[in-house]
Formats: C-alpha cells, structure tokens, sequence
C-alpha cells in the first residue's frame, strides 16, 4: 500500500495516487491533490480491510456527465420535489457545459475555480443581467452534492472540493411597502388576486397555494393544511386562518364543491401550473419592478415579525425546519428598519397589517 504520483507523458501527474491489492485485484486511483488527503483515504481502506468489511469499489470510469443524469434519475426524482428536481436540472445545464466530459476522478477543486471565474462573466439570457453569485452558488452545492453522492456509491474514494468556498450572498428579497401591495391587489384579477392575498396572509409557497385542495381547508376550526406531498420539505403543516382569509374561503367555497383543487382548471380538472404571463402583466400595471412571487412570503414574514410576531410560531407556518431558517427575517429587520418603517403608513389601530383587505371580488 502507497500513496504516489503517477507519472503521464513524461511529468509527474498533480494528482496523488492510491495503490492496495484487495482480493487478488490491485488497485490504482487518482485521489486528491493533497498527500495527507490521500493518506486519509489509503489509511481508511486499510482499517476496512483489517476488520474484513472491505468491499471492492466501484472501479469502473464515469465522467461527469452521465453520472449527474444517474444522479438526477437515482437520487433527486426518488427524494425531492417536483420544483427542486427542475431546479436541479436547470443548475446541471451550466455545470454538464463545463464539467461534462470529465471523468470524475478528474475534477479538482481548481477546476471549480476556473468554472466560477468563467460563469460570473456570462449573462442570464433571460433577464438580461450577469449571472449571480447566488446562482454561482447554488450550482457549487450541487456539484458539491453530486461527488459526495459518487463517494457514498463507491464511484469516488475522496470528494477533491468538499471545502468549496461560496461567494457572499446579498439579501434579494423585495418587501413590498403597503402602497405597493394596495396597487398589486386592486390590479389583479379574478383566481389570481385570490392567490396573492392567500400568499400574504398565510406565507405559502406558489406550489403549495395551486395544489391546495379544498378538503384542506377547515372554515369550521380555522385553519387549513398544507400537505406534506405538496410541502418543499415533505412535511405536513397547520396554517390558522385570520379574519381575511376565514372571509374568504367562506365567499368562495360555494363555488368549488365537487372539485379536489381549490384553484382547478376546468379545462383539465387539474391546478392551474403556470402563473408567469399574468404575473409580469400584473407587475407592470402595478407599477412594480424586480418583485418575484416568492417575495410574498417574505413580505408575510418580515410583516409578521414588525407586528410583533415570534419566530417559533412563524417557523411552524413557514413549514421551515429549522429556527436559524427563520431568523434571517428578525436579522434583516434589524438592519434595514429604518428603510422598511418609512414605507409604512400604519394607523394606531388593532387592525393585523398582514390581514390585507380588498374590493370583493368574483
């Protein structure tokens, strides 16, 4: 057993080898570019083979590319969201352009620098800007999780960027002042204004909102619930319902017996799934600029922690999993009050600023 330098045409490789014998099988494999890394590895193989629990890896050579598609087949579609394994199909793009045709054994975490360097100079076609580092970052975690998921089926011995350092991530959320939200509500129309002002008022995410189904909401007890199949984090929740919302479910639920879908094409007799033409039609005569929908969680949020909200209750409606998810709220508030305090123009009275009220509508 030892740890090496290969030599290739002539030049020490930069990477540092493993070489063992197990079972009659010598073994040869590029691990890290770093000696103690691969005496970590070597030292680990060692210990398996003296308690006999040693079995041989997978040796066979795979590049990048057709094990992100084992991957996203294998690990995401089994395991996550409908929403987060798009997302990690729109991260592959970029990442399979780069890192495609490595073998895995080959990447580095120089490569990963260079592929950083090269995506913060290329624009979002889509939105007319340069890419984020938040973007950068998110497509880092996944190559991140990708090789750790190579390491854990035996594809790799040691994952070479397990330490990738991240680009600093700039708050992005737009919390909208109440003028804004009073020009987004009286602009939208029909389903749509409905699914705003139940986005305002509970903090559900859009998924969440178009596969609620009418037999989730409890008008009689005051709350509906999110199911854990529609939940990015496949766990159930209870939401109460304040007095704009228990208003209207009680208007609208009439019109929706015999549908399993509260917001129902009648078309398909399925949810409605696309929001993204009306959405940007709504935000231009609203005036309002660089607003996802997203925001309107982050809008209930930040209300409900002003209003004097505590962040146990508020992570329970969020569906977060974890309170340091929802601190970053209590946080920003903090560092941006004086800025969100002057967008407001709140009467002394008891009246809940996330119970948004509006025109009755259809």
């Amino acid at each position: 057993m030892r740890v090496f330098k290969k030599m290739i045409n002539g030049k020490k490789s930069n990477k540092w080898w493993i070489d063992y014998t197990i079972n009659g099988n010598r073994i040869r494999k590029p691990i890290s570019t770093k000696k103690d890394e691969a005496e970590k590895v070597l030292n680990q193989i060692r210990s398996k083979i003296i308690r006999r629990d040693y079995q041989l890896p997978n040796d066979v050579e795979i590049n990048f590319s057709d094990f992100s598609k084992k991957y996203i087949r294998e690990h995401s579609i089994p395991t996550k969201a409908k929403n987060s394994v798009k997302t990690d199909l729109t991260l592959l793009r970029n990442l399979d352009t780069y890192f495609g045709k490595f073998k895995l054994q080959d990447i580095t975490d120089y490569h990963f620098e260079q592929y950083r360097n090269i995506r913060l100079t290329q624009n979002v076609k889509s939105r007319n800007r340069m890419t984020s580092p938040t973007t950068i970052n998110r497509e880092g975690a996944l190559l991140r999780n990708i090789l750790n998921k190579a390491v854990q089926w035996d594809y790799l011995a040691f994952n070479p960027i397990k330490k990738m350092s991240m680009f600093r991530e700039l708050p992005k959320e737009h919390i909208l002042t109440e003028a804004e939200i009073g020009r987004l509500i009286s602009n939208a129309e029909g389903y749509l204004k409905h699914i705003i002002l139940i986005a305002l008022n509970t903090g559900m995410r859009r998924g969440e909102i178009l596969k609620l189904k009418t037999s989730s909401i409890n008008i009689r007890e005051g709350f509906l619930t999110v199911k854990a199949e529609t939940s990015k984090t496949k766990r159930s929740r209870d939401i109460a319902l304040n007095n704009s919302m228990m208003e209207l479910f009680t208007k609208l639920m009439p019109s929706r017996i015999g549908q399993e879908y509260f917001f129902q094409n009648p078309l398909t007799n399925k949810p409605y799934t696309d929001l993204k033409t009306a959405w940007k039609t709504l935000l231009k005569k609203a005036e309002i600029n660089d607003f996802r929908f997203h925001d309107l969680r982050h809008c209930f949020a930040t209300y409900s922690i002003l209003r004097g909200g505590d962040l146990i209750s508020l992570k329970e409606t969020l569906g977060h999993t974890r309170v340091t998810t929802t601190e970053r709220y209590s946080k920003a508030l903090m560092e941006g009050k004086r800025k969100l305090v002057s967008g407001f123009d709140i009467p002394d009275t008891d009246q809940n600023i996330i119970e948004l009220k509006t025109k009755k509508s259809g």
